[in-house]
């Protein structure tokens, strides 16, 4: 058996695992098992970086008069296009209530692209619950098509997972960004 610790691929894919047939790439069979160990070293790599920029920050958006009146005046918590929300995050990134790491999370995208892309590293498998009131707004896990940020960061900020370290459901990483996300646009609303 191929393991990650033998081939030393803890920095990531080998371009011999994968086969290209036409505009689709391909992970070869022989190494499927080496791809999917990489990909959770790299899972758990991220989410620890998370977890520990998290505890350095904390979970609250602290802004000054001013950036909230800079926020409020040059952005519509009800109605952004993915372009206007990346300027948003940017915003976020300058004022200290983010990390420009954590855009990773937050479906910030590609900038200036309005495709709304997770990176692979941080696609997790498992379970996810929302609130019991469900997704009545039809949300998926990236920006929203009727551009209501604020909404869309609630619901996002309500997802639990299941964590097997406790047994239990709880808001994970990327949960705590989005309250961030929707306690700075309540502020500004």
């Amino acid at each position: 058996m191929i393991s990650a610790a033998s081939t030393q691929s803890t920095q990531g894919f080998r371009s011999e695992w994968f086969e290209v047939k036409g505009s689709y790439g391909f992970v070869k069979t022989e190494y499927a098992d080496l791809v999917h160990e990489v990909l959770e070293q790299q899972q758990k790599k991220a989410a620890e970086s998370l977890a520990d920029r998290l505890k350095d920050s904390g979970t609250k958006a602290e802004l000054t008069k001013e950036q909230k009146k800079y926020l409020s005046e040059n952005f519509d918590p009800e109605g952004m296009s993915q372009l206007e929300y990346q300027a948003f995050i940017d915003k976020l990134c300058e004022f200290g209530v983010l990390d420009e790491a954590d855009k990773d999370y937050v479906s910030y995208g590609v900038k200036g692209c309005s495709l709304g892309l997770t990176p692979l590293s941080h696609v997790r498998t498992g379970a996810t619950i929302v609130p019991a009131q469900g997704n009545p707004m039809g949300y998926t896990q990236f920006f929203p098509s009727s551009g209501n940020v604020a909404d869309w960061s609630k619901y996002m900020a309500g997802i639990m997972s299941w964590s097997e370290r406790t047994g239990s459901w709880e808001k994970g990483p990327e949960t705590i960004l989005f309250g961030k996300i929707r306690d700075v646009l309540d502020a500004i609303a």
